[in-house]
Parts: structure tokens; sequence; C-alpha cells
């Protein structure tokens, strides 16, 4: 997958145009990933917006880079993630198609059917069709996939993860949740009591505060693992959240390596011990039954991104 950038502008091939924030890339983009892939003698190319800024209300399911890994594994052709600065946010309606048929070489557009784009969100999917011959393009407006919760949405499926209910994001997602990151130094506390972690750290959104079954991917690897979100608030009173991981059949010097982490199910909620024995207690049952459970880790394969 080629990510473009500004210079690549205006393409020289013509595409197949999804456009929309995309934020999850849940089941129901599924179906507009779908269709521009489906368009013959077209490049597919997914025009998307950078993540927007985390705030103490609002978290990112995925960073910008995160995106990128996710739409490569789709096989598209090509990525544009278009920074939401106060120019582009004044851009009339027509403006921005105009843009899109002219810079992205538009000869289908694909969206969903709640899109909204340009000044004060005055375009709609309508008003894609209505420019459709004007313009030059094909429209693919997508209808709202269903789930047994109602409509999939990214709403939705940030309070999944917010609950820490797992199995129920990675079924909308069509993926485990995963989180990226460069493992960190931490203060060796893992160590100390027999449990050595990889750390990482993200402002992007967490799972709920707690104990899960993982999955840890480094240099193209899986490992079974289990993983603390949270505060540590036994050990710690600095009061950040990290991602703690203990690998199993893991050993090596990690430091400054990249890891996933993929989330496949709660263990427990985070709490306070009384001492430091009583949490390597709880540690090492926490441990135990993740390992069981993911003592067969071809059982989980199609949920992993590669």
């Amino acid at each position: 997958m080629k990510l473009l950038t500004q210079n690549d502008l205006p393409l020289s091939e013509e595409t197949a145009v999804a456009i929309g924030l995309f934020d999850g890339i849940h089941a129901g983009h599924m179906a507009l990933i779908h269709d521009i892939e489906c368009q013959t003698g077209l490049k597919s190319l997914v025009y998307t917006f950078d993540t927007k800024p985390n705030h103490t209300a609002y978290k990112n399911i995925y960073t910008a880079e995160e995106k990128a890994s996710i739409f490569a594994s789709l096989n598209v052709d090509m990525l544009y993630q278009q920074s939401f600065t106060r120019e582009f946010s004044r851009l009339t309606k027509e403006a921005f198609m105009k843009r899109i048929v002219k810079d992205m070489r538009a000869r289908h557009i694909t969206v969903g059917f709640d899109f909204r784009f340009g000044r004060n969100a005055e375009g709609t999917a309508g008003y894609l069709q209505e420019q459709a011959g004007r313009f030059g393009y094909t429209v693919c407006i997508v209808p709202a996939v269903k789930c047994g919760d109602g409509k999939i949405s990214s709403t939705l499926i940030r309070g999944h993860i917010e609950r820490g209910e797992m199995e129920q994001t990675a079924s909308l997602l069509g993926r485990f949740y995963f989180i990226d990151g460069k493992i960190e130094k931490g203060k060796h506390l893992g160590s100390s009591i027999g449990f050595p972690t990889a750390n990482i750290s993200t402002d992007k959104l967490l799972p709920r505060y707690g104990v899960y079954a993982t999955i840890a991917q480094i240099d193209g690897k899986c490992y079974p693992a289990v993983t603390n979100v949270g505060i540590k608030p036994t050990v710690s009173d600095a009061g950040v959240p990290n991602v703690e991981t203990f690998i199993f059949d893991f050993s090596g010097d990690v430091y400054n390596e990249w890891m996933r982490v993929n989330f496949v199910s709660f263990l427990r909620g985070e709490r306070t011990f009384p001492n430091v024995d009583a949490l390597q207690k709880q540690i090492a049952q926490d441990a135990h039954l993740a390992y069981e459970m993911l003592r067969d880790l071809e059982v989980y394969k199609n949920h992993i991104l590669w």
C-alpha cells in the first residue's frame, strides 16, 4: 500500500475512493473497502482524516499509524490521511468534491449513509449522488450494518472497549483490539516479584483498567501473554496509566523494540492489594489462567492482524 502525501497529488491513475473517518475500521467499514476493491480498472484508495486530538472526553480507537497498518492488511492500494486544519474545515462541499475528483482522480466514490463533509458538515451522501453526473463519477452509498446491539458504530465499539468486553469488540472489529508501542524501560518492579514485564504507553483509548489474557506480537512472532492496564495502585502512586505485559515463553532484551498487544479476554478488574506478597500471589493466578486460555494460539489466528 502506498501512503500518499501532498507531493503525490494530483494522482496519475484513476481511482475508486472510500471516504470517511474510519474510526475503528469496523465491520461496517468493511463494506466500503470491499466496494472500492471490486471496481475494475481503478486503483483502490482510502481517503480519511488524521485522528482527532485526544482529550479527556474523547480517545481514538486507533492511532494514525495503527489505521495505516490495518488498511495495508486489507490490500488497499493507496491511503491518504487528510490533516483536519482550519483551512480544510472551511472548504465548501463543492470545493471538497472538486479536490476529490481532481487530486484523487476519483471515478467511483463510496461513503456511508451518514457521511457528512464540507463547511458546517453541509455536504451529505445525497449531495454526493446529485453531483455524480456533473463531476463524472459513480457512487455507492453503504447503508448501516446491523448487529445484535443495533447499528455497528464506533460509539458502540468504544463502549465495549471501555467496559473490557474484548470478545464483543473483536466480533465487531473483525480483529482483536490492539495497542502498538515501543517497549520502554520500567522500574523493574515486575522482575522483583518474578514477572518481568514489557511496558508501553499510549494516549489512545485504553480498555477498562484490569488484567487481560493477551497475545503479544514482537518481531513478527506471537506469544501468549497476560497484561495489566491501569495505574498499579499497590506499587505506584504516580497515577499514570500504562500497559504492562508479561510474555510467556519469551526471553531477551526487548527495550525499544516495537510490540503489539492484542486483547483477547478480560480476567479481572484492577484493585489495590494489602501488600506485595498478596499482589504476587494474584499475578501468579492471573498468569496461570491466561496461559491455559492461550495454550493453542492457532485458535486465535483469524483475529490477529499480520
